[in-house]
């Protein structure tokens, strides 16, 4: 049998009309002759660049281990934005079910409405899991990757006691060595994200709570796609 075709990637940009620029997205196509479903990475330059998840996915592809899926990474262009758009901010909830979700779905037609995967890591993980928080119907699937949970004295927990019942996913992990502790909130890594994990939990989420070996670095991130991807795309019994 002849080995597959490295899947292509492509560069677009999205306009955000409120911020006054255009954003780079990155984005796999997935099968154009059957629904599928999105999954959304922010930090996407990290993802392509630092952590190089392509060979991951590729072979996660071509061993079926993931369902057809179109995938699409959206950067961050620099660390103002990031720091602003990553922090529980409405305004970049908008742009992203307003503007990235829509432009998505007309450039890949086949992509089914609502029930997508939203995932990011450290600062954009704690974004993916307020979007999955805010955007149910959009986003019911979400990878937070050693998310920044102790952000400003755990207010994504605060909000998210706060909010109405919810049947999302959350694959949420942090490793055990990230115990240094946030001077302004007092909370470390670790705790902030098994905070975050019961405070979803009482809501009605499905969290898988993976604790791994090691501290706040892109390897360990990287090796856990294997098994967190097709958990999370995979459709739950």
């Amino acid at each position: 049998m002849a080995p597959k075709r490295p899947i292509q990637l492509e560069t677009h940009t999205v306009l955000d009309p409120v911020a006054g620029y255009s954003r780079p997205i990155h984005l796999l196509r997935g099968p154009a002759d059957r629904p599928h479903r999105l999954c959304l990475f922010l930090d996407g330059e990290l993802y392509l660049q630092k952590m190089k998840v392509l060979p991951v996915l590729n072979a996660l592809l071509d061993s079926n281990a993931l369902p057809p899926v179109t995938l699409a990474f959206l950067d961050h262009l620099n660390m103002k934005a990031r720091e602003q758009d990553y922090t529980c901010n409405d305004q970049f909830g908008r742009f992203i079910v307003k503007k990235v979700v829509p432009w998505l779905q007309q450039e890949v037609p086949s992509l089914q409405r609502g029930r997508h995967l939203i995932g990011g890591l450290s600062l954009s993980g704690l974004a993916s899991a307020w979007l999955a928080l805010q955007y149910p119907g959009d986003f019911c699937d979400c990878l937070c990757q050693s998310g920044s949970f102790w952000w400003s004295g755990e207010r994504f927990t605060k909000i998210a006691s706060k909010h109405k019942p919810i049947t999302n996913r959350f694959w949420l992990s942090v490793g055990d060595q990230e115990t240094e502790i946030d001077e302004p909130t007092e909370v470390s890594q670790v705790e902030g994200v098994k905070n975050a994990c019961h405070v979803l939990r009482t809501l009605g989420a499905t969290v898988y709570y993976h604790e791994y070996h090691g501290g706040h670095d892109l390897k360990y991130w990287r090796k856990e796609l294997g098994e967190a991807l097709p958990w999370l795309l995979t459709p739950a019994n």
